[in-house]
């Protein structure tokens, strides 16, 4: 079987399909990935196959997120991110349009709208991945992930879908036609969802599966990455190697002062007694002098790092909740945007972490507060580790791998 591997975003949104990538090789099948020409090297350090395709550059991508970020107004926002994205999935849809041809299946994630099209174009049937949450219709929640309740919950969808597809469906088209087709109505939700498959690639311990998804959708587990070949440098080992840490890192998210949030994290530290890792994320945090207690990294697999940590307080993004639920530790969110502050929010539900906070309010005491919560909560750290535990006997992967072989030979 030939499989198109087909991802848009940053390095949280790349990982899972690595890791799918490299399951379906060892499966015996034909993988390509086309993401972003930057992360080529990522690609080949994993050993799957890339085909770069017309895209943003790093620096590009990091000053949109940052406008994105930095902003309060949630319409803005999806504003923003939706003419960001397609600018560059209508660049791509040539590029995609010939992989497509070449291939048995193709697998997207929900904002690779350039590849459905392709994929309906060429004829080349296509598998929707979604490593958030599905966007569509539910009854456990509404679209903006917050539960209303079963009514209250459909009468979110319908008026928030509707004004969605309003403000996006025009901006979005001109990826549809790229590819040869007449516009679609609702093109962000259409294009999220596949009517062969549909892959949850999230622990049903964490997000239940809801009963309006049907038949097509399959909650796998997560699909985790492993890269056993790092090998940290001597001082961070050192570092980690005694009591083990907090670690507090934003990853992509740069939309807010480093320096500002730099020394709140600092002051909230102070007098903590323990050792700190410090990732310094696009966002370059401790730019500044940084205490002896502090040791100051730029990437580190998260799958090593949490494995030797205490906690994290980290910006709530999917594959970084995963990483800190797998490795079994308590966890507290600073969010900004998108799906963050549901992350957020399902962690403290399912006691694994206090409730999160919005960036915008982050302070000292709020932190040094967190930071008591997550070392000094026995029954906090216990729900932790049995999160963690049950999630470590998923494969999420090899589920995926089965789901798609079976659709592949039914079509």
């Amino acid at each position: 079987m030939r499989v198109l591997i087909v991802t848009v975003g940053s390095e949280g949104d790349l990982q899972p399909f690595l890791a799918l990538g490299k399951r379906l090789l060892a499966a015996g099948h034909d993988v390509t990935l086309s993401a972003s020409d930057g992360y080529a090297a990522r690609a080949d350090a994993v050993g799957v196959p890339f085909a770069g395709r017309p895209t943003w550059s790093e620096a590009e991508f990091q000053e949109n997120y940052r406008r994105i970020a930095g902003s309060k107004d949630q319409l803005r926002q999806l504003s923003d991110v939706i003419e960001f994205l397609a600018k560059e999935q209508r660049a791509a849809v040539p590029r995609l349009m010939e992989l497509a041809r070449d291939a048995d299946v193709v697998v997207n994630s929900p904002l690779a709208i350039g590849a459905v099209a392709a994929a309906r174009a060429v004829g080349t049937p296509h598998v929707a991945v979604h490593h958030t949450w599905p966007l569509r219709r539910a009854r456990g929640y509404g679209p903006t992930n917050i539960d209303f309740g079963p009514l209250g919950n459909a009468l979110a969808w319908s008026i928030v879908g509707s004004g969605v597809r309003r403000a996006t469906d025009s901006r979005l088209n001109p990826v549809v036609t790229a590819a040869g087709l007449p516009p679609w109505r609702n093109v962000l939700f259409d294009a999220s969802h596949s009517p062969l498959l549909n892959l949850i690639a999230i622990s049903p311990h964490t997000r239940r599966h809801d009963p309006l998804f049907g038949p097509t959708y399959r909650t796998t587990g997560y699909w985790f990455l492993d890269e056993p070949e790092y090998t940290p440098p001597d001082d961070l080992a050192a570092f980690v190697a005694g009591e083990p840490p907090v670690v507090i890192g934003f990853g992509s998210n740069n939309g807010f002062d480093a320096g500002a949030v730099t020394r709140q994290l600092l002051t909230a530290i102070r007098g903590l007694n323990r050792r700190v890792v410090l990732l310094s994320g696009w966002a370059g945090l401790g730019a500044e002098d940084v205490p002896s207690n502090v040791f100051l990294a730029g990437f580190v697999p998260h799958g090593w790092l949490y494995a030797r940590a205490a906690c994290v307080v980290h910006h709530g993004g999917a594959g970084t909740t995963a990483a800190a639920f797998r490795a079994g530790i308590p966890q507290a969110v600073v969010w900004l945007q998108g799906d963050q502050l549901h992350w957020g929010r399902q962690i403290a539900r399912l006691g694994a972490g206090p409730a999160p906070r919005s960036h915008h309010a982050l302070d000292a005491g709020w932190l040094r507060g967190a930071f008591d919560r997550l070392l000094g909560d026995g029954g906090m750290t216990d729900r932790a580790r049995a999160l963690g535990a049950a999630i470590r006997r998923e494969d999420g992967t090899g589920m995926a791998v089965r789901a798609i072989e079976e659709v592949s030979v039914a079509t």
